[in-house]
């Protein structure tokens, strides 16, 4: 379990490094890639909650406690995104760019050692449970980390530094997952917990940050598209539970 969870740690972590690509791509372009991607992270994020995390939890019983931890979730996810959200970063004022940068890469920081704790919580619950909020985590990471890496080269950050500081906060992923792990060594039940935080957590980001921006759009034919991949991100979600 220690090597799949680190595993998967490593590659999401690899992901901080995706906005450099973007500098090769021109505006346009890389615009209709994050919408899709936008609305394959929605499927999966969707997917994840409703086929693996919520029957893993219904069959421990879902009681008060949970419920609370599931709204903990959505708390903590909403002042995430008043301390940084990735839609906006095209309003930097660049007289407080440096200041604005460095709360751009504490949010993120935070973001990703909560992202650590859920995939440790989710890969001691199960290993397909670890390998579907993984996926969930990394498909709505690239758009973040795109978005992250732009802003803070607009900023006041060269390419290399933004890149090193990006990929700095992504480790804090690895912290997160180390903390329940100690946890789960001296308190039994943690995972539980952990895996109702997280269904808050992909609730809320699915529902207030990723799904306003694909309403955005009147075309039909984007609007399509956007649901064949919100679609095959649930598809992936259901496939693995075939692995089962």
């Amino acid at each position: 379990m220690l090597f799949e969870l680190f595993l998967a740690l490593g590659i999401i972590s690899m992901a901080s490094f995706i906005g450099v690509f973007s500098l090769a791509i021109n505006k346009k372009n890389l615009s209709s890639i994050l919408e899709y991607l936008v609305a394959f992270a929605v499927g999966a994020l969707l997917g994840d909650v409703f086929i693996h995390l919520i029957p893993e939890l219904a069959e421990e019983g879902l009681g008060t406690e949970l419920s609370l931890a599931m709204i903990l979730g959505i708390v903590v996810f909403f002042v995430l995104e008043k301390l940084i959200h990735w839609h906006h970063h095209h309003n930097v004022n660049h007289s407080h760019c440096e200041s604005f940068s460095y709360m751009i890469i504490l949010g993120d920081s935070l973001h990703n050692f909560l992202d650590g704790m859920m995939l440790a919580g989710a890969f001691i619950a199960s290993p397909v449970l670890g390998a579907s909020t993984a996926l969930a985590i990394l498909f709505h990471e690239v758009p973040q980390e795109i978005g992250d890496f732009a802003v803070l080269v607009r900023g006041c950050f060269c390419t290399k530094k933004a890149l090193l500081f990006n990929f700095i906060s992504s480790l804090t992923a690895f912290l997160g997952a180390i903390v329940v792990l100690v946890l789960q060594n001296s308190l039994g039940g943690i995972s539980g917990l952990v895996t109702a935080f997280t269904i808050g957590s992909f609730l809320y980001i699915a529902g207030t940050d990723l799904l306003p921006e694909l309403h955005k759009t009147k075309q039909l034919r984007k609007t399509t598209m956007y649901l064949i991949f919100l679609m095959l991100g649930v598809g992936i979600m259901y496939a693995l539970t075939l692995l089962e």
